[in-house]
């Protein structure tokens, strides 16, 4: 899977990789995990559901 960034998304994930030290990639999946998450499709929302 490819993702692109315009040059201030790919700016301001550099800026945060300098302050925290996480790489920008996990910065990305937190974000991912968060938009999933408010819309009702987060890691918990298959628990208790029969996986086909």
């Amino acid at each position: 899977m490819n993702v692109y960034l315009d040059d201030t998304q790919r700016e301001k994930l550099a800026e945060l990789h300098k302050e925290t030290g996480a790489p920008v990639a996990e910065h990305v999946r937190r974000a991912v995990d968060n938009y999933l998450e408010k819309h009702g499709k987060g890691k918990d929302a298959t628990k208790g559901k029969k996986q086909e």
